[in-house]
This record gives structure tokens, C-alpha cells and sequence, in this order.
């Protein structure tokens, strides 16, 4: 199974927040931290280092918090994730670099190579606009409709 880290996962949290976040203004780490049940200390940290990766903006004050730097269609899942993760790389490619690979081993190793660069492509396919359309309609699926 595919798996990040929780700071992968709560960066793609809070960044579809801040696409999903329709007026524009700043919205606060608190209330993202809430709206996804997640740790306030820990987001902030993940905030940062979106904004040192140029992700998210940030205004001070009492009205102050974090916005995209970008449009939502033009920041994809793969770099943020990258953005605090590091290089993507799903499969251990380096299996059987002692020197003394077999042709098997080298064969395995071309055809990790090839799916880490698959999912890679795959992540950098992902929009956070496309992330948001897809909540948005899971959202209308759920909300009950009552007809008298």
C-alpha cells in the first residue's frame, strides 16, 4: 500500500483547505486544524515549510493566517507532498547496488525505476482544483435531502 508521512498528509489537508476556502481572505491554522482534526503545533509546522517552498502566503494579525500563493489548478499533489517529504520515490530502487547485481536484479531495479517515475508523473497529474471539485461532490453526496 501507498503510504506518506502524516506531515505529506496534513500539508494535502491544509492546502485543499485553503483551495476549498472560496472568499480569498486568510484563513487561520487553528481553524484548518480543526475543520480536520489535526494537531495545531504540528500544522504550523507544516505551514512553514509550505511557505518556504512557496506554496502559501501568510498575513499577520489578528485577521491573519495563510492563502495559496498559487491557483489551486496550478498546485499539484506531487509537489506538495515533495514540498515537505522530499523526493517521491514509492519503491526501493537500490536493491541489489552491491556490485554484484544479476541481470534479474538488474531487470527488477529497471522496472522499480519505471514505477517511481509512473507515480510520480501520476502525483504531479493531481490538482488541488481537481482535489476540490472531487470533495465538493463527495460533500453533496452526504447531505441528506429531506422533500415534504
Amino acid at each position: 500500500m501507498l503510504q506518506f508521512s502524516a506531515k505529506g498528509e496534513y500539508a494535502v489537508l491544509a492546502i485543499l483547505s485553503l483551495s476549498l476556502h472560496a472568499d480569498g481572505s486568510p484563513l487561520q491554522v487553528k481553524t484548518i486544524a480543526r475543520n480536520e482534526e489535526i494537531s495545531v503545533r504540528f500544522l504550523e509546522q507544516v505551514m512553514s515549510l509550505l511557505k518556504k517552498k512557496g506554496l502559501v502566503e501568510s498575513v499577520r494579525g489578528a485577521h491573519g493566517g495563510y492563502f495559496l500563493a498559487r491557483s489551486p489548478e496550478q498546485i499539484s499533489l506531487g509537489e506538495v507532498l515533495q514540498a515537505v517529504d522530499g523526493p517521491i520515490s514509492v519503491i526501493d530502487s537500490t536493491v541489489g547496488e552491491n556490485g554484484k547485481a544479476g541481470t534479474s536484479r538488474l531487470v527488477l531495479r529497471e522496472v522499480w525505476s519505471e514505477m517511481n517515475e509512473t507515480i510520480k508523473a501520476q502525483l504531479h497529474a493531481i490538482s488541488f482544483e481537481s482535489l476540490s471539485e472531487r470533495k465538493r461532490e463527495k460533500e453533496e453526496q452526504r447531505v441528506p435531502m429531506f422533500h415534504i
